[in-house]
């Protein structure tokens, strides 16, 4: 079962396939994996639990190589959005197939005149909701119009993803840009007349 731990990786509040890519993070030019044990998913998904369309504890650790799998597949369809290219064939059906395996429908409730809808999940078991929720989710973001906004970071070093909120946003967060202005500046500073 999955519990209560302190998730140690970067959490932007992006769409959910950019979160599960950005559980490959690197600090200080160390890569990390905050998704190398089932330790560092039961953190990742409580960090997330106001997020993911099921509750933690409910996931079946069990079944962490299938959500690996599914990080290294939404990888290579970021990327391939990013780079303008056709994602791998074997990413592009392991997407549709998961998404396929966890059919959704709304469902409407009433109270006198007020109406709301909530969508409900008909997959057999909620790991099989949450891996159908980040594949048909990622393959809404690579395929819709946000689409354009996606972008790898622009620090040196940095191997996150973010959508694109302003039209300057070049970088996953700000102390990213702030290292970015640090070392433009230091490096004119070093290349300014009468410096040694």
């Amino acid at each position: 079962m999955i519990g209560d731990t302190d998730y140690q990786g970067p959490i932007r509040d992006e769409p959910l396939p950019i979160e599960l890519h950005n559980t490959l993070y690197a600090v200080h030019g160390e890569h990390i994996d905050g998704l190398a044990d089932t330790a560092g998913l039961r953190a990742w998904l409580t960090a997330l639990r106001d997020r993911v369309p099921v509750a933690p504890e409910t996931v079946d650790e069990r079944r962490f190589d299938e959500l690996r799998s599914l990080r290294a597949n939404v990888h290579e369809a970021l990327h391939a959005a990013v780079e303008r290219r056709a994602m791998s064939d074997s990413a592009l059906a392991h997407l549709n197939e998961l998404s396929g395996r966890n059919p959704r429908s709304p469902y409407m409730t009433q109270r006198e005149a007020a109406r709301a809808s909530e969508l409900r999940h008909h997959a057999p078991t909620p790991t099989d909701v949450l891996l159908g929720v980040i594949a048909a989710s990622t393959i809404d973001l690579v395929s819709g119009p946000r689409a354009a906004d996606l972008r790898a970071c622009g620090a040196p070093g940095c191997v996150l993803m973010f959508l694109k909120d302003h039209p300057r946003r070049e970088w996953c967060s700000a102390a990213c840009g702030n290292r970015v202005r640090q070392a433009r500046h230091y490096a004119r500073s070093r290349r300014a007349p009468g410096r040694a």
